[in-house]
């Protein structure tokens, strides 16, 4: 059998016959078939993430679209350190702690108390919203 193959649909090119194309299918492509599957969807790839970023673009000047919106922002938690928050560390943990390390390795080092500890230093830094496909 050959195909042509536009997702989620694909052509019988012997009958034109016009199927439905599910990611079960393709055990039953031939060689040929899937190279060139596999090929095209590589060049898409491109085509996917610069359209993504173009709607993450759009969506942030406020356009509108109708299913597509930005989804909720995750909260990243960053510390937010000064001198005494650095002493405090040093005496505690020793000069290691200082080391530009991220809250959770410093509960891998150190264990979940350190968290307390630095508790008053702890800032929520929101990450950029992804798309969310309604």
């Amino acid at each position: 059998m050959a195909y042509q193959i536009m997702a989620p649909q694909l052509i019988d090119t012997e009958t034109s016959e016009l199927l439905e194309f599910t990611p079960n299918n393709i055990s039953e492509l031939d060689n040929d078939v899937l190279e060139r599957l596999v090929e095209d969807v590589r060049k898409l790839d491109k085509f996917k993430k610069v359209g993504e970023e173009e709607l993450k673009k759009r969506l942030e000047d406020g356009k509108k679209f109708n299913k597509v919106s930005l989804g909720k922002p995750q909260m990243m938690t960053v510390i937010a350190s000064d001198e005494r928050l650095v002493k405090a560390l040093i005496n505690k943990y020793g000069y290691e702690s200082i080391l530009p390390l991220s809250l959770t390795q410093l509960k891998k080092k150190y264990g979940e108390a350190v968290e307390k500890d630095i508790e008053p230093w702890l800032v929520q830094k929101p990450k950029k919203p992804a798309l969310k496909f309604d």
